[in-house]
């Protein structure tokens, strides 16, 4: 069941942390470490610096950890989630201070840990008590930031594919939540320009959205509102590349070709997530690359037994793939 969280924001908040009773565990990386302590010098019960999200990692720092009675999230997506395994085991306290806003790890119950290279869920807790500091956030790299529109842009080609299934599927499909879901992509379309540029109300946007969509899927029980044929497409640049890439470029460039595919209002649909400033010409990626992730849709949907969506009633052939390839911004060096 769905857990409303307290939320609290605004600038210099992070120093509340000193003020936390009992013993306290934080979980961290250097940067957003070192970054804190020069708004706030703090010095908990215990510091640990996150390594990886493998899933043997996390439980043997589970068992070797001190005790604790509150465990604090300071970080990105990989130290939240280690915080949230944690007090899920512990069953303690849990503060979550995200230093970033590119993922919605900090909102959701479930936690993302990597077992032979592969990413699993586990666990149950949804985070009871976040601390969004606008001056930590604002000092990560800005383009990062903006990638955390990804996951409520989505829900564009993502509703799409959900009636699709359900027309065509009999998938079940629930209209009052995609009236729900259709009203965080209009407010992010109302907030674009302060997303882009990391303001304190674009922060808060995000932060906001990513709580409304945590609350209608988790209500439906399936990231569907949000997760269609877009996600598809970043899942197989990532199989092919075995590379790791920032996430909302992956789902930029997704939700750029799939609108195609749907005849889905695709000029808005790549409008938006530009002036979010989502890098949907995935930099990190050779344009040989993204061109073979759509032609290799189709065989790769099927091996990895994912849902139903425009992948299977498209056509996918060598004029549509041109055509998204001819939309993404000029880049003479790839």
């Amino acid at each position: 069941m769905y857990k409303a969280p307290n939320i609290r924001s605004g600038a210099g908040i992070v120093r509340e942390l000193k003020h936390l009773p009992g013993r306290v565990a934080v979980m961290t990386m250097d940067i957003p470490w070192a970054v804190m302590q020069e708004q706030c010098p703090w010095q908990p019960d215990h510091v640990h610096m996150v390594a990886d999200m493998d899933l043997e990692t996390v439980e043997r720092l589970e068992a070797a950890l001190p005790q604790c009675d509150v465990v604090v999230g300071l970080g990105g997506g990989s130290c939240c989630d280690t915080a949230k395994y944690i007090a899920w085991k512990r069953g303690c306290r849990m503060v979550l201070v995200p230093s970033i806003v590119s993922v919605d790890a900090p909102l959701t119950n479930m936690i993302a840990v990597r077992v032979d290279k592969t990413v699993n869920y586990v666990g149950d807790i949804f985070p009871e008590e976040l601390l969004i500091d606008h001056d930590l956030i604002q000092r990560a790299p800005a383009e990062l930031n903006r990638a955390g529109a990804c996951d409520i842009a989505s829900i564009h080609t993502a509703l799409h594919d959900w009636k699709l299934a359900h027309e065509n599927n009999g998938e079940p499909y629930d209209a009052a939540i995609a009236i729900l879901a259709t009203d965080c992509l209009n407010e992010l379309d109302r907030n674009a320009e302060e997303v882009y540029k990391v303001t304190p109300k674009g922060i808060d946007t995000i932060i906001e959205l990513y709580r409304r969509e945590v609350k209608f899927c988790t209500e439906f029980g399936s990231s569907r509102p949000e997760e269609g044929a877009e996600h598809i497409v970043a899942y197989n640049i990532e199989h092919l590349t075995r590379r790791h890439f920032v996430h909302g470029d992956l789902v930029g460039f997704g939700i750029h070709a799939i609108s195609m595919l749907q005849n889905n209002r695709a000029a808005w649909a790549t409008d938006l997530i530009r002036r979010c400033g989502l890098r949907y010409d995935v930099p990190d990626a050779s344009r040989d690359e993204l061109r073979q992730a759509l032609t290799s849709l189709k065989e790769f949907k099927a091996q990895a037994g994912l849902f139903y969506s425009v992948v299977d009633a498209g056509v996918i052939d060598r004029e549509y793939v041109e055509s998204v390839m001819a939309g993404l911004p000029e880049s003479p060096s790839r």
